[in-house]
């Protein structure tokens, strides 16, 4: 059996460990580890061991693997899907560090969520991919970024990240934009339909994420409701003492004042706007 068929456990934090927070700010200058290229890393237990130790300890997984000699995220998330005893240990760790996993509801783990602390180097990243074209979703799946429902907590309490959220999707807005120039250049008598389908998506997504840049039909701002005010009418039977005729009097409030007038009255006009029915 080779290091790379050895079962892995759940290891404990390796004393002396140095903070892996230093380690991600030094990093975090650099970009962020998504756009940079690097050597492959090749898996091995030691290696396994090293991480899971780590994250017991309390490091969030996105900063430490920012680090030189370090896998991408893609990697660990490709060994987690195929070896089992990593993705159990790694699913140890996280627990022991405070920040546990949780069920996919596919029989996986997912890693994502369990981190509420603000980072500035992962707010950039985010940013970042959001200008390469990346949704929040795809973002989101990353085991390395934080939870979806971490990134919407950010973006309520943080408006300086809300407002880096917005002018990511309007700069890949314009990102669409090109590419539907490129889809409508390249196109053929036998993929207009197929390309026409994807420019009527890309023409609602840039439309939804830049509205005030390239929405065709611009939204009209939404209108107060219109207050409509109904004044009942009172009528009573009233004798002449004059003439010993009945006569019927209207009453009908003033909607300015709240006193009901005497619609008999000399010079009495019916409140502006209020229309009237006949007597």
């Amino acid at each position: 059996m080779d290091d790379n068929d050895e079962p892995l456990g759940a290891a404990a934090p390796t004393p002396g460990q140095p903070p892996g927070k230093s380690r991600s700010r030094a990093r975090a200058s650099a970009g962020p580890l998504w756009t940079r290229t690097r050597g492959s890393v090749r898996w091995s237990v030691a290696l396994g061991r090293r991480i899971c130790a780590r994250v017991a300890g309390g490091e969030v997984l996105y900063a430490m693997l920012r680090e030189d000699g370090m896998p991408t995220a893609q990697t660990v998330g490709t060994w987690a899907r195929e070896r089992p005893d990593f993705a159990e240990a790694l699913a140890q760790a996280r627990r022991n560090g405070g920040r546990p996993s949780r069920p996919d509801g596919k029989g996986g783990v997912q890693w994502g969520g369990g981190v509420w602390t603000y980072c500035e180097a992962t707010a950039h990243e985010i940013f970042e991919r959001l200008c390469e074209g990346q949704s929040l979703t795809a973002i989101a799946r990353d085991p390395t970024m934080p939870s979806l429902s971490t990134i919407c907590y950010w973006r309520r309490r943080m408006p300086e990240f809300e407002q880096t959220v917005r002018t990511g999707r309007e700069i890949q807005a314009e990102m669409f934009c090109d590419l539907g120039w490129e889809l409508a250049g390249s196109a053929t008598p036998e993929t207009a339909f197929v390309t026409q389908v994807q420019l009527t998506q890309l023409r609602w997504m840039s439309g939804v994420m830049a509205p005030r840049t390239y929405r065709l039909k611009m939204v009209e701002p939404e209108r107060p409701r219109e207050v409509v005010t109904a004044l009942y009418r009172r009528f009573e039977i009233e004798i002449d003492p004059q003439t010993g005729l009945r006569t019927v009097v209207g009453y009908c409030p003033n909607p300015e004042t709240g006193e009901v007038e005497r619609e008999d009255v000399p010079g009495w006009r019916p409140p502006p706007g209020v229309l009237t029915f006949p007597a």
